[in-house]
């Protein structure tokens, strides 16, 4: 989104068309990847365990086709608000689970529907978090699990500005990362979470998901999920720069951290 947007923008088509643009690649690279497994890793009881999967904001069926994989007998849903993400995951999963189309807000579902509700890189996209919780947890059947990430990806960008330095990443944010959304101040996202969490019933548990990335992999990642959103007419020194930071200390692994907001509620 353009940085002169603020959270009262995160509409429902101004969300979908943002993401309709990335529907072909988010989530793909090694990045992703990494992450990706480490939560998969992290949350490998609760997978085992569940009969009844909602993948809310699943995008292009990124971690839908980890769960429909998984052993075990299970029935997976996943709902997106973007059509042309769901049209992505389709591709991927095939006819091995449901996908709806549908606001996040407003689940088409009966209460206690899933034992399993699992939102990654979700709330921060949404305006009332609160409001969102109560409604995935209106879905949860008892004894069952709900887990959101708690990272944004901002959190990335914000370790590139102290590494390359102040003058460096104006030129970084104005280029590459300009279209980002801008946040509300709010240093600690999982804290609001939590909170969310507790106030719609649920026992809360934190989990962290550590994954270790090298300065070509992180370039690779703003190919992906960024270079998309800039215009053609910047795209050359956009390169330029991704070139650069892809040969900075290429052999040198940083480690980052997936940090997991698990509720439960109680049988």
């Amino acid at each position: 989104m353009d940085p002169s947007e603020t959270s009262r923008s995160r509409t429902p088509s101004n969300i979908a068309a943002y993401f309709g643009r990335l529907a072909g690649t988010y989530g793909d690279g090694a990045y992703y990847g990494n992450r990706r497994a480490a939560v998969l890793d992290a949350l490998a009881g609760e997978i085992a365990s569940a009969r009844d999967m909602l993948d809310v904001g699943c995008g292009n069926g990124a971690y839908l086709t980890k769960f429909v994989a998984a052993a075990g007998n299970r029935t997976v849903t996943g709902v997106d608000l973007t059509f042309d993400m769901l049209l992505s995951a389709r591709e991927r999963v095939g006819p091995k689970c449901r996908l709806v189309n549908a606001d996040v807000s407003r689940l088409p579902f009966k209460a206690a529907s899933f034992d399993f509700i699992f939102a990654s890189h979700v709330l921060q996209f949404v305006a009332d978090v609160e409001s969102v919780v109560a409604e995935f947890a209106r879905c949860l059947q008892r004894g069952g699990v709900m887990i959101a990430t708690g990272q944004r990806d901002d959190s990335v960008r914000q370790m590139l500005s102290v590494i390359v330095g102040q003058e460096k990443w104006r030129e970084y944010r104005e280029v590459i990362f300009r279209r980002a959304e801008r946040r509300e101040a709010d240093a600690r996202p999982k804290d609001r979470y939590q909170q969310a969490f507790l106030k719609a019933g649920l026992r809360v548990e934190e989990r962290a998901a550590p994954f270790t990335v090298t300065w070509p992999e992180i370039a690779e990642w703003i190919n992906i999920r960024w270079r998309p959103l800039i215009p053609a007419d910047e795209r050359e020194r956009a390169d330029a720069m991704i070139g650069e930071l892809a040969k900075m200390g290429a052999s040198q692994s940083l480690t980052q951290h997936e940090p997991l907001i698990i509720g439960r509620r109680d049988g």
